[in-house]
């Protein structure tokens, strides 16, 4: 299955030089972790001095918060559902969204 991830852009320049939205493909048993880690392993969330964690919501719900590898000491992404769950049961015909919620 194919899912959209959209994030928010970090400053005006990561605005206008985006992209702020990719593709990414789920397996039937991707949990929920390892797809968060293969969209931080793919560089798509950009991040800045002021702007070093990232909120992933599903239809409005905090799914996890992402951390800056670069800012906060390769703090791993803290999970507000099981990180087990599997990613299609949460994404199913759905997207994730990516929001700074903590300036």
């Amino acid at each position: 299955m194919k899912t959209t991830v959209y994030r928010q852009a970090c400053c005006s320049q990561d605005d206008q030089l985006g992209p702020l939205e990719a593709e990414f493909n789920i397996g039937a048993n991707t949990t929920i972790s390892s797809f968060i880690q293969d969209v931080v392993k793919s560089n798509f969330l950009q991040f800045s001095s002021s702007h070093n964690r990232i909120t992933g919501e599903i239809d409005g719900k905090e799914i996890v918060v992402v951390f800056s590898q670069h800012f906060t000491n390769n703090r791993e992404p803290e999970f507000k559902v099981s990180p087990s769950t599997p990613a299609i049961d949460l994404l199913n015909d759905k997207q994730i969204s990516f929001y700074f919620r903590h300036i």
